[in-house]
């Protein structure tokens, strides 16, 4: 009898049955229980996103992005951090199973987007890595959070992390043409391709700023004159 799903997130006695089967129902309902985690921190983000905006009168959140990995991204990944093959290691150990990803305009933008996180119910923030501050080497940018959120599965509720990427539209501009770089060419992109990439990004950033930063006075301004 296949063990039930809702056990492998909650019971740790789970070893004669525990190692994976990429092809099992049992794993496709794990990923299943991850998309639901997913949509319910995304839909709680474009809540935020229309009331800012109702508010401000503009977008602080441009847009919201939603995926799951897939399975061979998962598998991948356990391989490269040598992490036992088993599904209570995979739950415990990889945390970017289901991801959010957030795109506003301004550097600024995200900090205040974080301290709403940080409020929200239902989700619980356990681990930050800060990007902007202290980027990575390959000049990557960005705000990560993992976050716990409750998910009721046949009456029961388990707690799943899902991983919330907060970003500038340059930050993001930057990331997508450095993975399509890498990918297109199956290799590392050259240290001084990266540091052009990060050039750009920074430049169409700054440039990016001024425009928004123009457009939110005159809305102001005009808010205040109506």
């Amino acid at each position: 009898m296949s063990p039930r799903t809702d056990l492998i997130l909650t019971d740790n006695n789970l070893e004669e049955y525990e190692r994976i089967d990429i092809e099992s129902k049992q794993y496709n309902d794990l990923l299943k229980i991850y998309e639901f985690a997913m949509l319910q921190v995304q839909n709680s983000i474009l809540s935020i996103k229309d009331r800012l905006n109702a508010i401000y009168g503009y977008n602080i959140i441009e847009k919201v992005d939603a995926r799951v990995k897939s399975k061979d991204s998962i598998i991948n990944k356990m391989k490269k951090k040598n992490i036992e093959f088993s599904y209570n290691a995979l739950v415990d150990n990889i945390k970017d199973i289901a991801g959010v990803r957030i795109i506003c305009p301004l550097k600024e933008d995200i900090l205040f987007i974080k301290q709403i996180i940080d409020n929200m119910p239902n989700i619980k923030v356990i681990e930050e890595k800060d990007y902007i501050d202290n980027p990575k080497k390959s000049g990557y940018s960005a705000y990560h959070l993992i976050v716990e959120t409750p998910v009721t599965i046949n009456t029961e509720t388990v707690i799943i992390k899902v991983e919330i990427q907060i970003r500038t539209v340059a930050m993001d501009f930057w990331s997508e043409m450095e993975h399509s770089i890498r990918y297109k060419s199956k290799n590392q992109i050259s240290k001084i391709d990266s540091k052009k990439l990060t050039w750009y990004a920074k430049a169409l950033e700054k440039l990016q700023a001024k425009v928004i930063k123009l457009y939110r006075k005159n809305e102001k301004d005009s808010l205040l004159n109506y």
